[in-house]
């Protein structure tokens, strides 16, 4: 093994316990991402990590949520309206609706509950979203299958 300045072989016990250190939090990191991907598989795992972490900083948000313009993708062929009432039954909040009835937009108060609802709807493709904080929605700002590009990417799954 080489070391990064290229001054030949060195053993394993010559590598800085901060190389260790940062390995273990990749390592964490992916088990994580992994955890995030079987629980909510069709939601962008950083939404899912960006959510906990701002619930984890702000404690009073944990029951009512933050507020996140929220994009859920369907299958085509589905009635709008259909679809439109389910969002608004699982959310509490009426989505605008693009991309010829495939593309939901909302900008409501998000909660890990809430985003497993969604995530378990048959018909949904993909969940992502931004933290807006108080400000108005930003409106639809991805496309379907955006986040799973970015993973691959990034070479993960």
């Amino acid at each position: 093994m080489t070391n990064d300045q290229g001054l030949g072989k060195i053993s394993e016990n010559e590598f800085p316990k901060e190389f260790y250190e940062l390995q273990g939090l990749k390592l964490q990191k992916d088990k994580i991402e992994e955890s995030y991907r079987q629980v909510f598989p069709k939601v962008d795992p950083f939404l899912v990590h960006d959510l906990y972490l701002r619930m984890q900083e702000d404690p009073q948000y944990r029951e009512v949520g933050l507020m996140y313009t929220l994009e859920v993708f369907t299958k085509e062929g589905l009635d709008p309206e259909v679809s439109r009432k389910h969002i608004l039954k699982t959310t509490g909040m009426v989505p605008a609706i693009y991309d010829k009835g495939t593309h939901y937009v909302t900008h409501m108060r998000l909660t890990p509950a809430i985003l497993k609802k969604l995530n378990d709807i048959e018909y949904v493709i993909d969940v992502m979203g931004d933290y807006t904080g108080t400000d108005a929605s930003i409106g639809p700002r991805h496309n379907v299958g955006d986040w799973r590009k970015r993973y691959q990417d990034e070479g993960l799954k």
